[in-house]
């Protein structure tokens, strides 16, 4: 069943309706009120007294194609659709249809098509082999799956809008540039497709990675940054510098990983940043000694919601009797979340611990950041025989 600009602009009037009429029993009762309104219209209009332009009827009917075709063919809603028809004009199924042929086989799913058909509207009016195909199969060159080409493209709908020759492949050789792997560089699309665009951008990265080569950071370290945290590598450059001079200040070794997490952190978070989160752990009794000492071993706590901070602390601390020297030597744990992960695992090593099972003085860290597999085998299945219940314990249900 097809909808027209007629049909949807009364289904927008009729929204606010408890009780909403189908499609097909509104359109039955719209016929006769219709008829009843624009019968003068109707006659005056066959005696050829009134009519309306040839191109105005013509531009309605390319708007109601446009509708019925944004909502049968590409799963918009009718609002969307009519609002949408705005911005792309279609004539016919042919031209369209080819370009949704063409997405599909480049792994688009239905779904996927409906998403970035709402963001970029006009691909259905592009020239599917001349503009689309070029651009999908340099991306399929580089090694960007069919799985992962739709997120790709989703995240950075212009990347179907700009030219191959004057931007992609510019583009492309900056950011494999900087890494060692055309792998890279689709890890590096995949976790921030909109840095894909634009030249003041691209030009500040290349600078950004300059400046960690001349502190001396391996290969291997820049490429951890660029692909894990582009939105870092391709921020302007006076404020890169700016981080990573901070990193470098604070004594972190430039040929280890934790020099490019500190500088990550510190390239997100400003100085009030930081200030507001050291005035959270000082409330906990923390020192600004400690913070450092803990962030030294794992900045990305720092990173953490501050609501997060305070219940994580307060579990710790209150019910686990956890010392501050305890959670600075493990900072880690801080970033574990505390329903799934802190509160069963704790409730499992108290039991153990109040049977002598394991020592009192075990460290948290030892059973916090351990995978769960691992923790269940160790900590669970293992003393299943002594303490029967424990695997109830460890999955938070009440005991009798």
């Amino acid at each position: 069943m097809e909808c027209s600009v007629d049909q949807v602009e009364q289904h927008g009037q009729l929204g606010n309706n408890t009780a909403q009429p189908t499609w097909d029993a509104w359109s039955h009762r719209q016929a006769g009120t219709k008829q009843k309104i624009t019968s003068n219209f109707v006659v005056f209009t066959f005696l050829g007294s009134s009519s309306k332009p040839e191109s105005q009827s013509n531009q309605h009917k390319a708007r109601t194609f446009t509708v019925s075709y944004l909502i049968n063919s590409c799963g918009l809603s009718p609002e969307l659709a009519l609002k949408l028809s705005k911005r792309v004009k279609l004539k016919n199924h042919d031209g369209p249809n080819a370009v949704l042929d063409l997405l599909k086989s480049y792994g688009f799913s239905k779904t996927q098509l409906s998403i970035f058909i709402k963001r970029l509207p006009k691909v259905l009016v592009a020239e599917p082999d001349k503009t689309l195909l070029p651009k999908l199969k340099f991306f399929e060159s580089i090694g960007v799956s069919k799985t992962d080409l739709p997120k790709i493209l989703i995240g950075n709908s212009s990347l179907l809008t700009i030219g191959l020759k004057n931007n992609i492949i510019p583009r492309y050789n900056v950011i494999r540039s900087l890494v060692r792997s055309d792998e890279e560089v689709v890890s590096t699309l995949k976790h921030g497709p909109r840095y894909f665009h634009g030249y003041e951008v691209i030009n500040d990265s290349v600078q950004n990675v300059e400046v960690l080569r001349l502190l001396g950071l391996p290969q291997s370290s820049i490429s951890l940054l660029v692909t894990n945290f582009p939105s870092v590598v391709f921020m302007k450059h006076s404020r890169f510098n700016e981080a990573a001079e901070t990193v470098k200040e604070m004594g972190f070794d430039p040929t280890k990983t934790n020099f490019v997490i500190a500088l990550q952190v510190f390239a997100k978070m400003d100085k009030a940043m930081w200030n507001a989160k050291l005035e959270v752990f000082e409330r906990w009794g923390w020192s600004r000694d400690i913070c450092l000492l803990a962030f030294k071993k794992y900045p990305q706590y720092m990173m953490v919601a501050e609501k997060k901070i305070m219940k994580t602390l307060g579990f710790l601390m209150e019910n686990m009797d956890c010392s501050l020297e305890d959670i600075a030597r493990c900072p880690a744990i801080l970033n574990r979340n505390l329903e799934k992960t802190l509160i069963p695992r704790c409730a499992v090593v108290k039991v153990l611990k109040s049977c002598g099972l394991v020592k009192n003085d075990l460290l948290i860290g030892s059973f916090m950041l351990i995978s769960e597999k691992t923790f269940v085998e160790k900590y669970v299945t293992r003393f299943q025989n002594n303490v029967p219940l424990l695997l109830d314990v460890y999955e938070g249900k009440k005991l009798d």
